[in-house]
This record gives C-alpha cells, structure tokens and sequence, in this order.
C-alpha cells in the first residue's frame, strides 16, 4: 500500500476521539491555568498591600519612638512623676506649652497623627493635642495639678498600663471615654502606647498615639482592584470580643480607616462573622491564608492574615473579594465554540489528509532525485533538508552529511595531487636555477668591472656616454639581483633557530619598512598587544618574510592607503597577519602567487621570486603561508589581501617533500 493512502487512513482513524477530548481537555487546563494566573494576581496584589501598609504603620512607629525621645518630652518626666503623685511641678506649665507646641508642629508636619497624649505614671492625661489643636487643662483635680481631661480611675486599665514592656511600642484598646470615636464606635487602629522612663528606670509617664488611618484610606484608595475585586480588612483580636471581626475597611459597605470622630461615620456594628453566617470568618481563623467560596457560590474571598502590631496577637485578615463565576463563565461559551470549531476541523482535517500525505512523501521522492544527481557526478547541490517530519528531516541530514564527506575527501584528493604536482615543478625549476645563476653571475661581475673602467677613460665632455654607461651598469645591477634571486631560491638553507621576543622582533622590523612606506605615502599600522610572548624561529628568514609581504601590501596600495600589521600568541602557535587595502588578487592569479617568476608588479619592481622564497621560509619552520582576499577570508566589505604566517611557537619540522638527490627545493601548499 502507498504511503498517501497508509497516512490517510491513520488520519481519519485518529481524528475524531481525540478530538473530543482534546477540545476538552484544553479548556479545562486553560481554565485552571486561568484560575492559577487569578489566584497568583490577587495574592499579589494582597501581598503589595499588605506591603504598603506594614510601610506606613512602621513609620508611625517611628514617629512615636521619636516622641518619646525627643527633648520637649523627655524634659517633663519629673513633671510626670509629680503629677501622678497628685504635687504640681513648678516649671508644668511651661513643659506643656513646650511640649503642645511641638507636638502640634509635629501633627503639621507629619500628617495622619490622629491624637497624641502625654499621660503622668498615674494614667492621667498632661498634654493632648488633636489634629494640630491643642487642648487646655480644664479639669481640676483633687491635688494641685489641672488634667486635660477627666482624673483617671480605672484600676484594671491602669494595671495593664503598668505591665507594659519599658523598652518597646505596645498596642491596646483604651476607654471610650478618651474621646477619640463616637458612641458604640470603636477606633480603626489600636492605640500606640510608650512608656517613659526616668534616670532611676521608673515609669514616668507614657506617651499615647492614635492614628485614624487617614494614611491607610488614601494607600486602599489608589491601590488597583483586581478584576474589580472589593477589599476588605478585619480585625481579628481574640482577647477583646467586641473587637474579634470588626470591619475596618470595606469597599461594598463604604467603610474607611478614617474614625467617626473625624468623618461622622454612621455605620456601626460592621462585624465579619456576618458574612456567610460565620462560615468564612470561621475559615479565616482557622487557616491564615486561602481562598474561600460561598455557600450559594456567588462570591469568591481571597484573603491572607497580617499583623500590623509587633509583640500583639491582634492581626487584620485583608480579603479581596470576586464572582464565584469569573473563571467559568468566559470558558462555557470557548467551549462551545471549540466544538463547534472541532467538528468543521474534523472534515477539513479529512479532505486535506491527502494532501498531507503527498506533502509527506515529496521530500522522500526528492531525496531519491538528489542522491541520483550525486551519483551522476552533479555535486554542487547540496542534498535539501526541508522536511518537517522528523524522520524524514534525519534521513535528509544523514544524507547530506554524506555527501560533504565525500566531496570534502575528493577536494583534498585533488589538493593533495596539486600539491605534488607544484612540489616537483618547484623542484625542477630549482635544479635549473642553480645552474644557470652560477653561469650567469660571473659574466655580470665582468661588464660591471668593464663599466668601471670605461667611465674611467671617457672624457669629461662627453655626458651622453656616461649617462649610456650609467644605464648599462644599472642593468647589469639589476641582473645581478635576479641572479641573486635565483641562487636565493635555488640554495634554501635550513633555519637557524633562536628564542625570540616576538612584538619586540616584529616592531624593529616595521620600523625599517617604514622609510619604504613613507615614500610610496602608505600609513603602516602595527597591532602587537596580542604577540607578548617568546618563539622559536629563525629571526633573519622570517624578517625576510614579513618585509617581503609587507613590501608587496605597499606595492598593491594606492597613495594615502593603510596597511595594518597584526600579531597574535596562541598556545601552540603565532600568526602573523597582514592586510591592504589594494584591489586583490582575480582567481586566477590565486593560483599562481607562488609560482616562480611569477609576478604582477611592473618591469624593474621585482623577480617573481619572493613569495616562493618566503613560501620556503616558511615551510622549513614548520609553518603555513596563505594570501586570500578580504572578502573571502570573512571581511565582505573590505578590499585588498590578506597574507597570513602561522609558525609553532617551538622547534619543528619542515613541511615539505625531501626529494631523491641532496637538493633543498622550497614548494608549496594550497
């Protein structure tokens, strides 16, 4: 059977089940994952308000330590041991308008302070002062000393007073008959208690703050409600029943921080175990954090316990509150819709399965094709890896692999022939060089000494023979060099090794090119910061080397050009490398760079003979010589050469066929 109709018949089989519970399954996941997204956002909105108000509740700790160190206070303290012993002190009344002055500056300065109380050892109340007024001392006492308010006479509330921690801010309720909130309306916040302390660790008196929570509205306010949600905070203080559940802020029912001694506040009696019959306080309670449902599973409250006062089991349950359904209700209808997508998918599903099954099949049909073409010997297409089928896609990899193999072991069968081939052609043309420089240097060495003694017998009138004479002796110099070159190719000695410091090497011999540069007005820059280390080579061939090709680079660049010099230590290795900017070298001539004799340079500017002397060089150190162009060597919008060396930092043997007779030929390497 074929493979379309093996593939179709799969496709029809296992459509239509896990279909259905594929549509399903993703909704469920995506309505938990909606769910988790839900529950994750509002625990951290709780967790940013919770944030927020531990910030504003600690810094009002803050300021009531800073009362109660401060010197307007701490100067009263014998005035307060006094007073609670029922004896005026003399200096009382200028400590309270000290003390009223500075306290009531300090409510100025530091809004949301709602009324700070200095009370004597005895709980009696020496200096009030609310929002910013300062109340008088208007109540006389039987002693000599005038309250502002009523003489304390609470026994109990005085004992709990006097046990109080001496070295820290507790929290407490206080009578109603302090004044702070109306009628059967108990303060928002608890009161902030500090004991003053004389020199002999007495108490002295106490500092007393109420704060209505202006500054914890204003944090609710502006907080964002999550999926407009409705925050609610609830105290939770088992000591006090009254208090145990009390409402202290609910967006649905309108109630605030803010104490009905401040805003009016009519409502009372706001308490949470009236939600849900007491189930969800009930909840709350017994597990500090969670998400509780409703009976009727309307709501949704998400809550998590805070205690805002250190060293206090009172603690706030701050709750959020959302529709039970706002998770379900958007997935009821993507329900629907999915299934009603599924079914049209299921039969468009079935009418393109053959067409998938072709698509499937194509890229085998077209590996089949490829592997063909390779055979015949058309290997400049790769084998395609275009499947998107796995297997398929391996199968396509697998292939091409195979097929670089073979054409990357076929490349440097061909390189390896060319190399010999270029080895033996250096080599016979080495034998000949020898001869013929040999022959030829003698007779040049005679007409350079004829030129002498003829410029010696001209006479002083005749200038054109002398300038002929001139011009054959620059000849004859001019062969003696080619004559030079040649024995140099044809007598390649064997490297004389030394450690060499190779930037210190390689900046002297920049510096004696750089007369030769200056004339042809071409910039060479040397990078060397790289090249700090020692290597072994033979410091006079390889400068015979770099200026050879740093020669070149000058001859190749245009006036005005750059050449930069570039030096860098490996492990193992050094590279030397050098780039123009001149206008590269044509294929062709990639070829035959180093070829004896082969030059590009015009007549009188060189033999031909250089890169295969460096070529050599090179080879005898172990090393590799390379020209390429910079825009095949990796730099695509650059122009000119670059000419690399690569030497082994120590010793090693040459990389060039011996041939059969005593003769060193250097050869060369593609």
């Amino acid at each position: 059977m074929r493979l379309p109709v093996n593939i179709f018949l799969w496709t029809f089989t296992a459509t239509l089940v896990p279909l259905v519970l594929l549509v399903w399954g993703v909704t469920s996941y995506s309505e938990q994952r909606f769910q988790e997204e839900i529950n994750r956002e509002i625990e951290e909105n709780i967790d940013s308000l919770i944030g927020e108000m531990s910030n504003r509740m600690r810094y009002e700790r803050e300021v009531v330590e800073g009362i109660g160190q401060s010197q307007e206070i701490q100067t009263m303290l014998n005035a307060l041991m006094a007073s609670a012993m029922g004896i005026r002190h003399p200096e009382l009344t200028s400590m309270r308008i000290n003390a009223n002055r500075f306290l009531a500056g300090l409510q100025r300065t530091v809004p949301g302070l709602g009324s700070i109380r200095i009370l004597d050892a005895a709980g009696n109340t020496i200096v009030k002062v609310t929002l910013g007024r300062v109340a008088s001392p208007a109540f006389e006492s039987l002693g000599q000393v005038n309250y502002v308010e009523e003489e304390f006479d609470n026994d109990e509330l005085l004992g709990r007073l006097q046990g109080l921690p001496s070295d820290e801010i507790s929290f407490m309720t206080l009578p109603a008959s302090f004044g702070d909130s109306l009628p059967d309306r108990e303060p928002s916040t608890l009161y902030a208690i500090r004991p003053l302390r004389n020199v002999d660790d007495r108490t002295a008196g106490y500092v007393v703050v109420n704060t209505f929570g202006e500054h914890l509205d204003q944090i609710l306010s502006f907080s964002p409600r999550p999926r407009d949600g409705k925050v609610m905070i609830m105290e939770h203080n088992p000591g006090e029943p009254d208090r145990d559940g009390l409402i202290l802020y609910d967006d649905t029912q309108g109630i605030d921080f803010v104490s009905p001694f401040e805003n009016g506040n009519p409502l009372t009696g706001a308490m949470a175990w009236a939600i849900d019959d007491g189930a969800f306080w009930n909840a709350a309670v017994a597990q500090s954090n969670g998400v509780y449902l409703d009976r009727h599973g309307d709501h949704r409250y998400y809550y998590q316990e805070y205690h805002p006062y250190p060293h206090s089991l009172v603690s706030w349950f701050v709750a959020i509150k959302l529709p039970a359904d706002i998770t379900s209700a958007p997935f009821r209808d993507i329900r629907l819709s999915l299934f009603g997508f599924g079914l049209l998918a299921l039969v468009m599903s079935l009418l393109f399965a053959g067409l998938g099954a072709r698509h499937f099949a194509r890229p085998i049909s077209g590996l089949a094709l490829a592997l063909k073409r390779f055979a015949d010997g058309d290997r400049n297409q790769p084998i395609p890896v275009d499947s998107h089928t796995t297997e398929v896609r391996q199968l396509q990899t697998s292939f091409r692999y195979l097929t670089q193999q073979l054409a990357e072991e076929a490349r440097k069968r061909d390189r390896a022939e060319k190399r010999a081939l270029q080895q033996a052609k250096l080599a016979s043309i080495g034998e000949m060089a020898a001869g013929i420089g040999h022959e030829i240097n003698n007779p040049l060495n005679n007409i350079l000494t004829l030129t002498r003694l003829i410029e010696r017998q001209l006479p002083p009138e005749s200038r054109s023979l002398e300038e002929d004479v001139g011009d054959l002796r620059a000849e004859a110099h001019r062969a003696s060099r080619i004559v030079r070159g040649v024995m140099n190719f044809a007598r390649q000695l064997p490297p004389e090794h030394e450690t060499v410091e190779l930037a210190d090497w390689l900046e002297e011999v920049i510096d004696r090119m750089e007369a030769e540069a200056m004339e042809a007005d071409v910039h060479l820059a040397l990078l060397s910061a790289t090249a700090r280390c020692q290597a072994e080579f033979d410091p006079g061939q390889m400068e015979q080397v770099v200026s050879n090709l740093v020669r070149n680079a000058i001859h190749a660049s245009s006036a005005g050009g750059h050449i930069l010099i570039q030096a860098e230590c490996r492990d193992e290795s050094i590279t030397i490398e050098i780039r123009d900017e001149g206008p590269g070298l044509s294929p062709d001539l990639l070829d035959q760079i180093f070829d004896p004799f082969f030059t590009t340079k015009e007549v009188d500017r060189g033999t031909g003979l250089g890169l295969s002397i460096s070529l050599g060089i090179v080879q005898y150190h172990g090393g590799e010589l390379s020209l390429e162009n910079r825009r095949d060597a990796g730099e695509p919008e650059a122009n000119g050469v670059l000419a690399r060396v690569v030497l082994p930092r120590h010793k090693a043997h040459p990389r060039v066929l011996q041939p059969d007779d005593t003769s060193r030929f250097p050869t060369t390497s593609k």
